[in-house]
């Protein structure tokens, strides 16, 4: 008798070993794991990849994907949930889930089969119909739930910073096919040099993106990598600085003032995140930072003037909220060309900002404790934002050679 059935361990070889597995992004495995299974007839519902690596902001990245018509899987047993983001495509919804430090000692993560199977380095399976009694672990009421009837976890091969495991979900009536499992642990060595790849360049890219930011990040990995490779472009360029830095030093144990600068620092960091902005540099106290124009300048310092007036808002509601030293800061906005990329010396490069749009900034940042200012802007920025702004003067500014007239926004608000 001759058996309908695939020959799931040469096909799911043949599609392990094909080029694009290793032209794929990281963000592309499981789309491309739930598709082939699709193709085989095997009606997946759900499916997951987790990925542990070495990283200063994250404990790992989880993706999730599911069917058009079928709900997000809930998430409510973790706090550790870094900004989410959700892809809709024809072949389903990717869930991404960024997680920072501490997840992995949460309840929920401890309790997860996933960190079962890392534990033991073995798979796991969970035939769903029947429904196992008790149940093993909390995730399977939800796949019950759902009309799963069977849910497989598998640990790939990776190296000692890193731990990958991908798991499945099928709606298919009898589950799996013992063919299929015993056919997928052939694949595993083949699919975690391919994943290992695809990690890699993840790895490389989110330490990189952490150290130097998102779009410097992306253009070093595109290839700008010489020395004096730059691009000369208009953005709003911005200086904010932590006041009474040196009294707070001698005031706070290391502790204290490592928690202080490191609010000030978080907090800028959304507000020009917010605001599609780029942090390109923290000095000292300070943080130089560009909202790049996108084709409108006046839209482009409207946006650098709301992230300081957001950063404004959650200075003084942090302030509020605690009784240890309050946060001060001065900040100043320019609008301007900037040469964009590569500066150094052949040992040592940094990806920033340069010309003298940066340098008036810079002066004008000095200026804003010696004339009791949060924020000041150059006549530039003035002139192209529609938020209002008062003249508060014209200064004699060090390495510039005329006066230059400062304003002040009217959306800032602590003394």
């Amino acid at each position: 008798m001759i058996s309908n059935e695939p020959d799931y361990k040469a096909e799911l070889l043949a599609w392990g070993q094909e080029r694009r597995r290793l032209q794929e992004a990281p963000e592309e495995l499981l789309y491309a794991i739930v598709n082939e299974l699709t193709r085989l007839g095997l009606q997946p519902g759900l499916g997951s990849v987790a990925i542990r690596t070495a990283h200063p902001q994250l404990d790992m990245l989880v993706m999730r994907w599911r069917p058009l018509d079928t709900d997000e899987v809930p998430t409510t047993g973790t706090t550790s949930i870094t900004g989410q983001q959700t892809i809709k495509r024809p072949d389903g919804v990717m869930d991404l889930y960024p997680l920072a430090h501490g997840h992995t000692d949460e309840a929920m993560w401890r309790q997860s089969p996933f960190a079962k199977a890392l534990e033991t380095r073995k798979s796991l399976r969970v035939r769903l119909d029947p429904p196992p009694s008790p149940s093993p672990f909390p995730i399977i009421d939800d796949l019950l739930e759902r009309g799963m009837t069977d849910y497989v976890v598998f640990p790939l091969d990776s190296g000692p910073t890193v731990s990958v495991v991908v798991s499945i979900a099928t709606q298919r009536a009898g589950g799996f096919p013992d063919a299929f499992i015993s056919g997928f642990e052939q694949l595993i060595p083949i699919l975690s040099l391919s994943v290992a790849y695809k990690v890699e360049r993840f790895q490389f890219q989110q330490v990189l993106t952490a150290y130097i930011g998102r779009e410097p990040a992306n253009r070093v990995l595109a290839g700008q990598i010489r020395r004096g490779d730059v691009i000369k472009r208009q953005a709003a360029i911005g200086f904010a600085d932590l006041r009474g830095f040196t009294a707070a030093s001698q005031r706070l144990d290391a502790e204290e003032f490592l928690a202080l600068i490191g609010t000030f620092f978080e907090h800028t960091c959304d507000c020009v995140y917010g605001e599609r902005g780029e942090v390109l540099k923290f000095m000292g106290d300070g943080v130089l930072f560009i909202i790049a124009d996108d084709g409108n300048p006046t839209q482009t310092c409207d946006r650098a003037l709301r992230s300081v007036e957001a950063l404004t808002k959650a200075i003084d509601q942090h302030n509020a909220s605690t009784d240890s030293l309050p946060i001060r800061f001065g900040c100043a906005l320019h609008y301007g060309a900037v040469l964009y990329g590569n500066i150094g010396s052949p040992a040592r490069l940094d990806f920033t900002v340069v010309g003298s749009a940066v340098n008036l900034t810079a002066r004008l940042e000095a200026l804003t404790s010696k004339v009791g200012e949060i924020c000041l802007v150059s006549q530039d920025f003035s002139d192209l934002t529609t938020m209002e702004t008062r003249h508060v003067g014209e200064f004699k500014l060090k390495g510039l050679n005329e006066p230059q007239p400062a304003y002040a926004p009217l959306v800032t608000s602590h003394p």
